[in-house]
């Protein structure tokens, strides 16, 4: 059996930030709420605003991670997972600045059809990293950390 060390990362609403290990995903015990995102980080919202960037696909699923990029502001990068499955499954993503160490996620017990999406803010001059996971029939099928970064000014 592969041994996956996992992260967990969230600020809850008391204000605590949790523990951050090397390595692996994000796993929440608990829904995310966007009342408790960290400083930079919002959602889970039902759509993401801006340009479409890039499609990750989940191996061995019909799953996969779409990201967006919007300029306005200060710039941000947005993620969904999709299981495109019927049913529930869980279902996971997490966000990250390519500057920072805190990370943002959307992941419960399961969803129906996606989880996010999630927003990191002041990206205008730097990338993102996303993770994203399907788990179908008790097997985690995972994106692994993708940088994704905005699209070059014309």
């Amino acid at each position: 059996m592969k041994i996956r060390t996992r992260i967990a990362t969230a600020v809850a609403v008391i204000g605590v930030a949790a523990a951050t290990a090397l390595g692996g995903a994000v796993t929440a015990s608990a829904e995310t709420h966007p009342e408790d995102a960290p400083p930079g980080y919002a959602g889970p919202f039902p759509t993401c605003n801006g340009t479409f960037l890039e499609r990750i696909t989940l191996p061995q699923t019909a799953g996969y991670v779409d990201v967006w990029y919007s300029s306005a502001g200060s710039g941000t990068f947005c993620a969904k997972t999709f299981d495109n499955l019927p049913g529930r499954h869980h279902i996971e993503v997490v966000l990250q600045h390519a500057g920072w160490t805190t990370r943002w996620y959307d992941s419960d017990d399961n969803y129906d059809s996606y989880a996010g999406g999630i927003y990191v803010s002041d990206a205008n001059t730097l990338c993102a990293q996303v993770y994203g996971e399907v788990t179908v029939n008790a097997v985690p099928h995972a994106s692994g950390w993708n940088t994704i970064c905005k699209p070059p000014t014309p």
